[in-house]
This record gives structure tokens, sequence and C-alpha cells, in this order.
């Protein structure tokens, strides 16, 4: 093989790990690790200095080795996931930043209940036990005793105070009979402690939720 082009194969597989750093998807991240090591295999085996340069050829293949292993893994954790409807129109819209195995281990975390109107979940000044997610239903949000918005399907509850770990800034009062999961608080950071993964994801889901309340008051 002529140097020329086993310099063409060792920038293209430091071209993928770059490439790897960027994307967003855990799948198409291992993927490009993946054809990388491959790439970075044949570049060392055929170094252009004349002879194969075994350690960084070695430690390549282990590298191929543990990406494909991962890989299989989250696709036999993948077929053993199964969502319902609701939980997978869940990710497609307010969760659409996990995968399936990501948003299953977070609701299974978590535990669904109908509430009937007129229940409290947050009180203004006082730290929630739990945070919420409304599947469906329709919550008044109120502040100083006077309600100043309402929320409906696919927002959060308690999140500020769960990311600020201070007291809710609203009294939310359900005004219907209330589809949520709710989380209890201690036992989410103990889950998103041990899943640092899950915690980013979570936490961006919010960050959106609350872009769009923001949205929503202006």
């Amino acid at each position: 093989m002529s140097i020329q082009l086993v310099s063409i194969i060792g920038h293209f597989a430091f071209f993928l790990t770059a490439l790897s750093f960027v994307v967003k998807d855990i799948i198409t991240l291992r993927v490009l690790a993946i054809f990388s090591s491959l790439a970075a295999i044949l570049y060392n085996y055929f170094h252009p200095m004349g002879s194969p340069d075994l350690i960084p050829l070695y430690w390549c293949i282990l590298f191929a080795l543990i990406n494909f292993g991962r890989l299989f893994q989250i696709y036999f954790e993948k077929s053993k996931v199964t969502l319902s409807e609701i939980e997978l129109e869940m990710l497609d819209t307010s969760f659409s930043n996990f995968n399936k195995v990501e948003l299953a281990k977070l609701l299974r975390s978590g535990q669904w209940e109908t509430v009937k109107a007129g229940s409290t979940l947050t009180t203004e000044d006082e730290t929630p036990n739990k945070l919420y997610f409304i599947q469906n239903g329709r919550v008044a949000i109120n502040q100083n005793k006077k309600e100043i918005a309402e929320i409906s399907d696919g927002t959060f509850i308690g999140e500020m105070s769960f990311i600020n770990k201070g007291n809710a800034s609203a009294t939310t009062i359900t005004q219907t009979a209330t589809r949520l999961i709710s989380w209890d608080r201690t036992a989410l950071e103990q889950l998103l402690s041990r899943n640092p993964t899950l915690g980013i994801l979570l936490r961006h889901s919010i960050s959106i939720d609350l872009t769009e309340k923001i949205k929503r008051k202006e």
C-alpha cells in the first residue's frame, strides 16, 4: 500500500474520531468509533515507516471490540424494551432526546397516577417532595394566591425547584382530573447520580419545557 494512501487512511481515522465527538446519538457515536478504529488499524498495520506499529495497533483492536460490544448491548437492551402508546408519544415529543432504553429507565423509576381536580401538587415557598410530568390534564399556576397561568399536557411541575434544589416558586392546583407521572425527588436524584447521561437528558428536556413556558408568558 502506498505511503500516500496510508496517510489518507490515517487522516480519515482521526476525522471519524473528531466527528464522533460532535454527534448526539450514542449509536451513531459507537458506529463512528468502530470505523475510526478500523481505519486506525489499517494505518498502523501499513505504517508509513515500513513496519506495523504494534502498540497503537493492539489498542485500536481493543477499542473496536469494546465499541462492538457496547453496540450489541444497546441493541439487545432495545429489543427487550416495550413502551406503551402513551410512552411512545412522550418519546416523540417531550422526551425526544431520549432513546427507548433511557426513557424506560426514567419512567420505571416514577409512578403513574390520576389525581382529581382541585389537588395541590406544589405549594409556594415549600420544597416539593416530587417532580411531576403532566401527560393529560390542566393545572393552574398560582403566585401570591392569584392565578398567573395555566399549563396542560406535556409539561413538568416542580422542575425549577428540582434543578435549583430550592422551594417551589408557585402553588400548582389541578383544574381537571389529571393523568401524570411523579418521581420522588430523593430517589430520582439517586438514580441520576448512578446514570449521569440520564441526568443530562432529563435536564435538557426540562430546559426545553422552561423555554416554552417563558415563550407563552411573553
